[in-house]
């Protein structure tokens, strides 16, 4: 794939890709970057529109999609649920970029003693300095939930990064009653009132059906609006898988995670499989899929301790499903789209990102048509992946090692 730069250039020009633009069909055609955003979308735009100084791309033989929008990720490092030791580390900017990734929201782990949400805030800020479309949500596992500012409705009025809230529903410790969930979607809806967006209530799954069929009560008896709540981790069992089913059918969002799968997990639902049969079952406006990068699980192999590794879950598993995805056929590039996307960021009101339309954030990947790697990504009209390799880093990542000097 051609690339010809020139430090006089202004935008980057996408020539023969075939464009997967708001419908998600790829047709072949041209696409035009400057500036952060997308200035043209077009069959053949010719001649540079007003002989702007471009640098342009060969990019036949690619799928031109946008960027994935990953609604549940922990940059700071998940885990921390069986000690400090298994803690996961922190998720650079490069993970993300090379897997697809450029709009991310990060959630708490199970440690928010010392991971506390300032943390995450700095870190989302730090992630956008690089030219990641980084946000958080407030709240945490734990209930009541720690903050940034002492309160929910206060994170959500006063701090922008602040997309949303996580809570976990079930679990030890967590949200076990419809007294609790209310309460909690009341603070949010007031929140985002003040904020002038919609609310946006996050709710992590246990394995054990009982914390969904709570959501399910909650919403029967009008405790939390429906189109309000994103339910993720819907594929650790048919049961769950099932009970999502029935949320989704009345207007509730259901994420499916990369990360459940299992090899990682017995017994739980490969995530392209969950997605096949989501689509298959409930309005497909729905369906998304997320990370949960930053989590961690046991490799299986005991040290002489009795303990074996964890390994972290890295970004790169939501573009290897989409990869997936596109070679077995089991989802059309359509739905790949929607589901990676424009589905998440609908979810989170990210009007400006999610397509491949002119006035969005030019968040777009270069895939291979055949295999579904993503051969280059830019982001806010930067090329921060040539060739299937970063080439912008965290800059932590990049100072010399102790006495290289």
């Amino acid at each position: 794939m051609a690339h010809a730069e020139d430090q006089q250039t202004v935008g980057t020009l996408l020539r023969g890709a075939q464009v997967c633009g708001p419908s998600g069909v790829p047709e072949v055609g041209d696409v035009l970057l400057v500036g952060t955003a997308i200035a043209a979308v077009a069959r053949d735009l010719g001649g540079v529109p007003g002989a702007l100084p471009v640098a342009e791309v060969d990019a036949a033989g690619h799928l031109l999609v946008p960027s994935f929008v990953d609604q549940h990720s922990h940059p700071t490092g998940g885990g921390g649920g069986g000690g400090p030791e298994t803690l996961s580390f922190p998720i650079p900017f490069e993970r993300y970029a090379a897997a697809g990734i450029g709009t991310v929201v990060g959630c708490s782990g199970n440690d928010s003693v010392v991971r506390r949400p300032e943390a995450l805030l700095a870190r989302v800020k730090g992630l956008r300095r690089l030219g990641l479309n980084a946000h958080l949500y407030t709240g945490e596992i734990g209930y009541p939930p720690e903050t940034i500012t002492g309160s929910i409705r206060r994170d959500l009025a006063l701090v922008d990064e602040v997309r949303g809230v996580k809570a976990a529903i079930g679990g030890r410790g967590s949200i076990v009653r419809r007294s609790q969930l209310a309460d909690l979607a009341g603070e949010a809806a007031r929140g985002s009132r003040s904020a002038g967006r919609a609310p946006v209530l996050h709710l992590h799954v246990e394995p054990d059906v009982a914390g969904i069929r709570l959501v399910a009560r909650a919403i029967a008896h009008g405790d939390v609006a429906p189109e309000t709540v994103t339910v993720t981790h819907v594929n650790w069992n048919d049961a769950v898988l099932d009970e999502a089913i029935g949320l989704a059918e009345r207007g509730v969002n259901v994420d499916v995670t990369a990360c459940i799968r299992p090899e990682f997990f017995p017994g739980t639902i490969d995530p392209l499989v969950a997605l096949r049969a989501l689509l298959d079952q409930v309005d497909a406006a729905r369906v998304t899929i997320s990370s949960d990068a930053g989590g961690n699980h046991p490799d299986g192999h005991g040290g002489p301790d009795g303990h074996g590794a964890l390994v972290m879950h890295q970004p790169d598993l939501l573009a290897d499903i989409f990869a997936a995805g596109l070679r077995t056929g089991l989802l059309a590039v359509p739905e790949l789209v929607r589901v990676f996307a424009a589905n998440p960021a609908a979810r989170l009101g990210l009007t400006d990102v999610g397509a491949v339309r002119v006035g969005a954030r030019a968040d777009v990947l270069l895939v291979e048509a055949d295999s579904g790697r993503i051969a280059s990504a830019y982001l806010a009209g930067r090329r921060v992946v040539a060739a299937g390799q970063p080439v912008v880093r965290d800059q932590a990542q990049n100072l010399p090692a102790e006495g290289s000097r």
